[in-house]
């Protein structure tokens, strides 16, 4: 049953305000509020330490008590409140809708159906503007930003790595701050090492020193990245494709996770199923601290992947759920889904309004275990204009069948 807030004659703010998280929460609350005071209605923030980002609301006339069960989960909690309370923030840049209405539900329990909900930076354009993107992601419950980048100066699909350093100092202190995980990375294994040492990781041979070296300065050089994504080429040296090609991609992946764990022992370290490696590795176990990372770009997006017409889809759903189980078996970290909603280089006559498709998708990711799905935008060669597949995402990837509604 919604209750009636008189905001109007004044709020007041009161908890432990101590976590990063919830500090934050209470000054987003005076930023679309005003000012809280000494009088009115009363609003109570608080939080468990574990580590989800479930949140409930209870709703007096004069009193407000939200608790996270942590306290991402409190802030989660604070956007939520303020979006029922009529408070927009629908594209970065955009100045934020002000609060309207005064009606909560007098209880409210919610939390994502994802443990994961990743906004992927994956141009020059959304770099360079890095800390604006990483707002508007919180402020939509996503909780993970990926900085998709490569060497080049001008790479296509990607951003330059020179303009993620340039950004980063800032971008990193507004994620930790809001309590966001970071991933790095991209195609970039043939442009830090060479072919020879590309196919000696895939034939399962150890790195020379000074291959091993460059490596290792690469990582210590992103002591940002809680996952690290290495890639090689599409179709590593010396196989044809199929499971000769993804056993090939994944005995690099754990000769890199190697040398990953002794620079950064915390990170995991992606094995991009994609293109020629998209079939199981069935032959080759994943070592401890790599993870699936499952690209589905030639799916049809036309249907969703459930549609039970849809017999490309069908085929990536049955990879996606074997994936998982293969590494699942071995004790791997959960699966990441990479997906390509929002890439106007897939989409190159105009990125359609996908909401319907991606509710399907994400419930069908959800029930399949993944832990973490993320949106690729890039291709658009400039800020991208306001689109609905990115706020959806985000909806969707808390709720894929109800939205984010509180």
């Amino acid at each position: 049953m919604p209750v009636e807030l008189d905001l109007a004659r004044g709020w007041r703010l009161g908890g432990d305000l101590s976590a990063p998280e919830a500090a934050l929460a209470g000054a987003e609350l005076e930023a679309t509020l005003g000012p809280a005071g000494d009088e009115g209605v009363e609003i109570v923030l608080s939080h468990d330490a574990a580590a989800g980002e479930g949140f409930r609301r209870r709703v007096g006339a004069q009193r407000v008590e939200l608790h996270g069960e942590s306290s991402r989960g409190l802030l989660f909690g604070a956007y939520a409140t303020l979006e029922q309370l009529g408070a927009r923030w629908p594209w970065p840049g955009e100045s934020p809708a002000r609060v309207e209405g005064a009606r909560l539900e007098e209880e409210v329990e919610n939390g994502p159906a994802l443990s994961g909900r990743c906004l992927i930076l994956g141009e020059r354009a959304l770099v360079e503007d890095a800390e604006s993107w990483i707002v508007w992601a919180a402020r939509q419950r996503l909780n993970c930003v990926f900085a998709h980048v490569s060497t080049a100066p001008e790479p296509v699909g990607s951003a330059p790595e020179a303009t993620w350093r340039e950004r980063r100092e800032r971008a990193v202190a507004l994620a930790r701050e809001r309590g966001m995980t970071i991933e790095h990375g991209g195609h970039l294994l043939p442009e830090l090492l060479t072919r020879g040492d590309v196919r000696a990781l895939a034939e399962g041979h150890r790195l020379g020193k000074t291959a091993r070296g460059v490596l290792e300065n690469h990582v210590r050089a992103h002591p940002e990245a809680d996952v690290v994504h290495l890639w090689g080429a599409d179709l590593p040296p010396g196989t044809r494709g199929g499971r000769e090609a993804s056993e090939a991609a994944l005995r690099t992946a754990n000769a890199l996770a190697e040398v990953v764990e002794d620079a950064h022992p915390a990170a995991q370290v992606a094995f991009l199923a994609y293109h020629d490696t998209e079939e199981v590795p069935r032959g080759v176990r994943p070592r401890h601290n790599v993870c699936l990372l499952f690209a589905p770009r030639e799916r049809c997006y036309d249907h969703a992947l459930t549609d039970p017409a849809c017999r490309r889809n069908a085929r990536y759903r049955e990879l996606f759920r074997a994936q998982v189980d293969h590494f699942g078996a071995a004790g791997a970290p959960p699966p990441r889904v990479f997906e390509y909603w929002f890439d106007a280089i897939l989409f190159a006559a105009g990125v359609p309004d996908l909401t319907g498709t991606m509710s399907e998708d994400l419930a069908f990711y959800r029930d399949a275990g993944a832990h973490t799905v993320q949106i690729l935008m890039t291709g658009h060669g400039r800020p991208p204009p306001p689109h609905p597949n990115p706020r959806a995402f985000a909806r969707l990837a808390w709720d894929p069948r109800g939205g984010a509604s509180a």
